[in-house]
């Protein structure tokens, strides 16, 4: 499934917040999108290049359930919410389901890898958790630019690739689960909430770049996440009132 609509309130509440928080909106690693794009079906197996090439996990969406609505979707990486849906009794449960998760996601036709593109758009989407290897040293030196939170504390706390932001004085991720993931969760449903736009899609002169900026995409998505107006898109119904039925 795939819903272009936007949720009550929860657009207009972020856009206010981004206005009235950061006034300096082009200085900011990142971009809301409106309507947010939310997509729903099961996890395929996919190229398994993330996990086997990158140390980044992906999970894949089938293209074949979007391929009309994706057309006119910008192609690049985004981030936002998602969930993996499970039915199954309390006794069966697994870890990392029916909660929200972080995400940041690939949409298109992924150029970097040896020169092979995907023939269709697909959505890629790496689920963050504590495992994940992340850089926020690019949210971090726009925040000190802008004079935000105490520089000394920020950049010894969350600066390092390994570090989460979470730590920082700047997030505030409250239910957000960040826990292992159980499975590789093939032929699961999950659901993803697209709200922010980090970068196009782009090809790479080597593979170290290619890795190093996927490690400061996580973190910035992981970042922004954490941060208000967008900590608070998880409340959508879309993600919040997931119980592992159709909805």
């Amino acid at each position: 499934n795939f819903h272009g609509s936007q949720p009550e309130n929860i657009i207009d509440e972020m856009e206010l917040l981004q206005k009235n928080i950061v006034d300096e909106s082009e200085e900011l690693p990142w971009e809301s999108i409106n309507p947010i794009l939310r997509v729903r079906g099961p996890v395929a197996s996919g190229y398994g290049r993330g996990g086997k090439k990158l140390g980044v996990p992906t999970a894949n969406l089938p293209a074949s359930l979007f391929q009309s609505a994706l057309e006119e979707v910008q192609t690049g990486v985004y981030f936002g919410w998602a969930v993996i849906e499970q039915q199954q009794q309390r006794s069966q449960f697994k870890k990392g389901r029916n909660m929200p998760l972080k995400a940041v996601v690939n949409v298109g036709y992924s150029p970097t890898f040896e020169g092979k593109e995907n023939k269709e758009k697909i959505v890629e989407a790496h689920l963050i958790t504590d495992a994940s290897p992340m850089d926020t040293s690019v949210v971090l030196l726009n925040n000190n630019d802008d004079g935000g939170g105490d520089d000394g504390e920020v950049a010894e706390s969350s600066i390092s690739s390994s570090s989460s932001p979470s730590s920082s004085s700047f997030s505030l991720d409250g239910d957000a689960y960040t826990g292992e993931i159980e499975g590789d969760f093939y032929n699961e449903t999950m659901r993803l909430q697209l709200i922010g736009f980090l970068r196009p899609e782009q090809k790479f002169d080597s593979f170290p770049e290619l890795i190093a900026q996927i490690h400061r995409d996580i973190g910035t998505a992981s970042f922004a996440l954490g941060s208000m107006p967008f900590v608070f898109s998880k409340e959508d119904e879309f993600i919040s009132g997931c119980s592992g039925e159709d909805g």
